[in-house]
């Protein structure tokens, strides 16, 4: 279960590229292409082991316009997915 105060980083065995504002991430393991959308995308760039989910819903909350709680809601669930498919890693 992914809380607000967990912090995550991007496992370095995947590799990734952004394209046109959105990331393409590729699993090793399963030779998956994820297509992420722009803000999939700005929640990857801030995996990076410093920072919780709540300091990433709030930032995704001051740049893309929505309702706070389903932002938050959103995040916890996108890193959730990200991390069962190893894609991410507890810090």
């Amino acid at each position: 279960m992914v809380s607000l105060e967990n912090k995550f980083i991007r496992n370095d065995d995947i590799a990734w590229r952004i394209i046109d504002g959105e990331a393409l991430v590729v699993s090793p393991k399963s030779s998956l292409i994820y297509p992420l959308n722009e803000v999939a995308t700005r929640i990857w760039e801030l995996l990076d082991g410093k920072r919780t989910v709540f300091d990433i819903s709030s930032i995704i909350c001051d740049e893309f316009e929505g309702d706070t709680a389903v932002i938050q809601k959103d995040v916890v669930d996108f890193i959730q997915d990200l991390l069962k498919g190893g894609l991410i890693n507890g810090m």
